[in-house]
């Protein structure tokens, strides 16, 4: 019986490993492929891209975001738009901001083709929009601070 207690025990630690290994492979489903590169460097990146692609998401334009978006000629239906598509620029992210993760979401406008940055940080009940960003022009905006 003595002899029997050591293969018992790797049998019991290779059930277990196997069990852990599918539970991981069910928590992570095949990447879009927008995400894909970006999430093998950040293995944080893509919990709450499901939130952006949801048509039926509220936005919550800040005071800063509407005046950079007037200065701008950028409409907020060109902004959920891109915001839809979720093409993250991780770089630029912050996932760990004290407030909540904000994602920088990049794409190009359907009116004019402005290449822009949308700063996004996700709430329990809404997207909050932060800022748009122009990642081509350097725009004049003095009234937003």
């Amino acid at each position: 019986m003595k002899k029997l207690i050591p293969y018992l025990l790797l049998l019991v630690l290779f059930v277990v490993a196997l069990f852990v290994k599918r539970c991981r492979e069910n928590d992570n489903p095949p990447d879009s492929p927008s995400v894909t590169q970006e999430k093998q460097s950040n293995p944080s990146a893509g919990k709450n891209l499901e939130a952006f692609r949801d048509p039926d998401a509220e936005y919550f334009f800040t005071k800063h975001a509407r005046c950079r978006m007037e200065c701008r000629n950028i409409t907020q239906k060109e902004v959920k738009e891109i915001v839809r598509k979720a093409e993250v620029n991780y770089n630029k992210s912050e996932l760990d901001a004290p407030q909540g993760p904000k994602y920088a979401l990049e794409g190009y406008t359907s009116k004019d083709r402005q290449h822009v940055r949308i700063i996004v940080a996700p709430k329990q009940k809404h997207l909050s929009i932060v800022t748009v960003i122009d990642l081509d022009k350097e725009w004049e905006c003095p009234s937003c601070k």
